[in-house]
């Protein structure tokens, strides 16, 4: 069990960066909204190699803060994506409301830094998951942009929110270790899943797609 979670841990990382640069080829003859998913993608996979390499790949540190990074980067770019495609002015008051309130949780405690945050972490995701739901419902009717990865937004991110969102669960002592490999292992299968719908995205719509700029 702990080789199969190792395994579905280094594909997720080594994936993520692959579909960035997929991306990246198509960057300059595709949109702003590609654009902005293109600038998530790319940020996305530097958070996780770097976490990887401090973690278990080569320093052996602790690399927990690095989650900090990633759910406020998340959530800053995918809110930057679903302005683009809701054209909605409160994802903007959204947006600084939220960042405000973490970083005063930040500087009331800084020590959470070093610690799991399941709060702003399943907070964020939350409001995402809520853009997402949104955007899948316009969708219906009006055919968008990024429909499938929309689609794999909202299933990564909902059973993600579920899965974290009791407080440190996946770290919680009081839980079995099994439990918590299944937990770890369905997040990284998720993470899988989300890479293969993103690639399926770009190899359906934006191969030869001109830019509509």
């Amino acid at each position: 069990m702990k080789e199969f979670t190792s395994f579905l841990g280094d594909l997720a990382i080594y994936i993520s960066p692959i579909v960035a640069i997929i991306y990246l080829i198509s960057f300059i003859r595709n949109d702003k909204i590609y654009k902005v998913f293109t600038i998530y993608l790319i940020a996305m996979a530097l958070v996780q190699i770097s976490s990887h390499y401090v973690g278990r790949g080569g320093l052996n540190k602790t690399n927990l803060y690095f989650s900090h990074i990633f759910y406020i980067s998340q959530f800053i770019i995918l809110s930057i994506f679903y302005l683009k495609l809701l054209s909605k002015k409160i994802i903007v008051y959204l947006l600084l409301i939220v960042l405000l309130l973490i970083s005063i949780q930040f500087i009331n405690d800084p020590s959470i830094f070093f610690r799991y945050n399941p709060i702003g972490m399943s907070f964020t995701q939350i409001i995402l998951v809520v853009y997402s739901i949104i955007y899948l419902y316009k969708s219906l009717t009006n055919k968008g942009e990024f429909v499938i990865v929309n689609i794999g937004i909202l299933i990564y991110l909902l059973s993600s929110t579920l899965i974290f969102a009791s407080g440190n669960l996946v770290l919680d002592l009081n839980i079995s270790k099994e439990t918590r490999l299944v937990l770890v292992n369905v997040n990284r299968m998720l993470s899988i899943i989300f890479q293969i719908l993103v690639f399926i995205e770009w190899y359906r719509n934006y191969r030869i797609r001109v830019s509509r700029n």
